[in-house]
C-alpha cells in the first residue's frame, strides 16, 4: 500500500510541476487593475466536484475498491486514492485551475486520446514505471483531471494499469463539466 501511494505521490507532483528547464524567481505579470477571470465555467463546475465522489459505489465495486476512497492534496490538485487489495490502485487529481497542457505529463509512450467529448493526453508507463498509466482528461483550457492507475507493483504490466486508466476515465468523463 505504501508503495501504491508513493508511486502516486511522485506521478502526481511530477504533473503539478511544469518543469520547463527555466531557473531564476518567478515575476507576477503585471496588472491592469481589474481582476481578469482566468477559469472558465468548465473550471468553476470541477472546482465543486470532490473526487472520492467521482465513482459510484457500483463502479468502485466493479474496480473491487477497498472503499471508502481516501482524499487528499497534492499541490494544487484535489485528490482521491481507492486501493485494491493486493493489485495496486488509482488516484484522481482534480485540477481545477490548470488544464491539460499546464501539466507536465511523461512516460514512456505519450499521446492525445478521446476520452468521451474530451481530449486527454494518455502516458503509458507514467514516468518510467511499467507498472503506471496516467490520463488527463481536459474538462477545459484550464483545468482538468487526471486518473492515475497503479497495478501490482513490480509487474510491469503497463497495458492493465492502462486498461484500468482506461475504464476509471470513460466512467468519470462523464460526471465532468
Amino acid at each position: 500500500m505504501k508503495r501504491i501511494l508513493i508511486a502516486t505521490l511522485i506521478g502526481l507532483a511530477g504533473l503539478s510541476s511544469g518543469c520547463t528547464g527555466t531557473t531564476g524567481q518567478a515575476t507576477p505579470a503585471p496588472t491592469t487593475g481589474a481582476d481578469t477571470p482566468t477559469s472558465s465555467n468548465a473550471s468553476s463546475g470541477l472546482q465543486s466536484l470532490k473526487p472520492c465522489e467521482l465513482f459510484t459505489d457500483s463502479e468502485a465495486a466493479d474496480f473491487g475498491f477497498k472503499l471508502p476512497g481516501e482524499a487528499g492534496k497534492i499541490g494544487s490538485a484535489d485528490t482521491c486514492d481507492w486501493t485494491i487489495p493486493g493489485n495496486g490502485g488509482i488516484n484522481a487529481g482534480i485540477y481545477a485551475n490548470k488544464g491539460v497542457k499546464d501539466l507536465n505529463i511523461q512516460g514512456d509512450k505519450v499521446y492525445d486520446i478521446k476520452v468521451g467529448k474530451f481530449t486527454a493526453t494518455k502516458a503509458e508507463a507514467q514516468d518510467g514505471s511499467k507498472d503506471t498509466c496516467a490520463i488527463a482528461v481536459g474538462a477545459s483550457e484550464t483545468s482538468s483531471v487526471v486518473i492515475i492507475s497503479v497495478v501490482k507493483v513490480a509487474s510491469g504490466d503497463t497495458a492493465a494499469a492502462c486498461a484500468r486508466a482506461s475504464k476509471a476515465a470513460d466512467l468519470i468523463a462523464p460526471k465532468l463539466p
